[in-house]
Parts: structure tokens; sequence; C-alpha cells
């Protein structure tokens, strides 16, 4: 494993690291505790758990009981509802709760996603940068890539951006990590698996992405993508899966603090913190530039 300093915090945190939401396979606190200290052997020290599952806070807490505090980077992540606001009083019960059941003692980061981001009321704005000042959460960030990130961008309340990046990134993610970066935002990569690409052409025909979904399982249909075919040399370059490659690419942005993934099997996290002790294979990089080109082509063509 690789690390890389997390901004102005002072720690390094993982190349890889995880984020943990709920998933089928992981209804106990062991669960959720063997999957975090595996990747803890595997040298990840960098995890974002989901408000909203009691097991997946308390095998979180279990973990990080076997390793020192300050040797863990620990971010939270509220979700919005976009039928309701999201006030001081909201963020202070979701905050107290994940202390509580975690025993962490503090958050290195307290992340919004993008509904929440949007429906917070003018207290719950003043609320965070009390959490920050007085050390509960040592950072705030916000996670997404839709239009209210890129004000989240120009406001002094976020300290930290997670946005999805992959190797068919369109220029809209790229300019959002140069404002991003200009701002002087730590960034975290999300989701570099571009799932329509996974399978061979011949698997997946030439006209449709399948359902997006993460390692984890669940998701949504994304649009089409052009051009897919240029990218079959994801599938057969000799030594390396697909998902190694994709993830190698997202490592080589060096925008980014950590490139983060949903993970729920043991082998699966071991084979991917390898990936950072491994460059590219010679050519790829050029592939992949020449494959998006013609995807950007393809796109104006249409």
């Amino acid at each position: 494993m690789r690390y890389r300093p997390f901004g102005a915090s002072g720690k390094a945190v993982s190349a890889v690291s995880l984020l943990l939401r709920d998933a089928p396979n992981m209804g106990a606190p062991g669960a959720w505790r063997s999957l975090i200290i595996s990747a803890m052997e595997n040298g990840v020290n960098s995890f974002e758990a989901t408000a909203g599952s009691d097991v997946l806070a308390i095998g979180l807490g279990e973990a990080l009981s076997v390793v020192e505090r300050r040797l863990i980077f620990l971010a939270w992540r509220l979700r919005g509802n976009p039928a309701g606001a999201i006030t001081a009083r909201d963020i202070a019960d979701n905050v107290r709760a994940a202390l509580q059941r975690t025993r962490a003692g503090y958050l290195d980061l307290l992340m919004m996603d993008e509904t929440a981001a949007e429906t917070m009321t003018p207290d719950a704005h003043s609320y965070l940068a009390d959490l920050r000042n007085g050390g509960v959460c040592l950072q705030i960030g916000v996670a997404g890539e839709g239009p209210v990130i890129d004000r989240c961008i120009s406001s002094d309340v976020f300290d930290v951006l997670a946005t999805s990046f992959n190797l068919v990134s369109d220029w809209q993610t790229r300019r959002r990590i140069r404002d991003a970066s200009a701002a002087n935002m730590t960034l975290i990569g999300a989701d570099p698996f571009p799932t329509g690409l996974h399978a061979t052409p011949a698997a997946r025909g030439e006209t449709e992405r399948p359902m997006r979904r993460g390692l984890l399982g669940g998701g949504r249909r994304p649009e089409p993508l052009a051009n897919v075919g240029a990218y079959g040399f994801l599938h057969d370059t000799p030594g390396w899966s697909y998902e190694e490659l994709c993830l190698a690419f997202a490592l080589t942005e060096p925008a980014f603090a950590s490139i983060q993934l949903e993970a729920g099997r043991a082998d699966m996290i071991e084979r991917m913190a390898a990936v950072t002790d491994r460059d590219l294979p010679t050519g790829v990089a050029a592939q992949i530039e020449m494959a998006r080109f013609g995807q950007i082509a393809a796109q104006r063509r249409a």
C-alpha cells in the first residue's frame, strides 16, 4: 500500500480507501468487523461509513478498537432527503450517534451527499463550522457531481470533495477537479470502474451499457456509451484485470488523496490494495487516451 497526505489534515491516508454502506451480505457487526480488519491488514487506513446502519457502525467500532485511533482516518457520510431539509439538529443527532456507536472519539471528516448539501438550512451551515472549530469533526466535505457541487466548491464551508473519476470521465468532471484543487480542497476519487466497459464487446453488445453496480451491488442504469469497442484492451492486457487497470489509471491522477472503493470481499480488497504498488503497463495510458478521444469524436458526430 502507498500513502498520500490528506490535504492540511496532517494525516497520511492509504491510496485506496473504503466506502462502507449497507449490503445484503453484511447483516451482522461481526461481518463488518472482519471486512474492515482485513482491509487494515492490507494497509487500508481510510474508511467512510454511511449513516443509517447501526450494524455497520457497531462493527466499525469493534474494528477500530484493535488499533490506535490516530492511525485511522474515519469519515462519516450524511444522506439528505429530497422531501425535507437538513437542520443543525439533524446533523447533531447523526454525529452523536456515530460517535456513540463507533466509540471513535472524533471524526476526521464529516461528509454530506449532494442532497444533504443542497437542503441544508442556514443554521446547519453554521453548525458545521462549530463542529470543525470544536474538534468534533476535523474537516467537512461534500460528495457528488451535480450542479450543487459547483456551489459547494466556491463555499468556505467545505474542505473536501469526493467525486467520481474514471478513464471515461468527461470534461465537466475534469474541470470540477481543477476547480476544487484551485480552491484548496482535498479530493477523493470515487467510482473508478466504468461498468459499461466491464464485459467484453461480444458478451455485452455494442449499443447499451448494463446496470451500473458497485462491488457490493445495486445501482442504476447509465446512458449508453459510444465507441466501447475501443476499450477492448482492458480485457486482454496480460497480468491485469479490468478492475486493476481502471484503478491503476485513477491512481495516476495526482489531485486525489485517495481512490475510494466499495468492496464486500477481503480478496477483492487485497487485489485492489496491491495495485497501488504497480505501474500501468507500457502503452496502456496511450491506449486509454486514444480510446477516450475516439469516444468524444463519436459523440460529436452523433
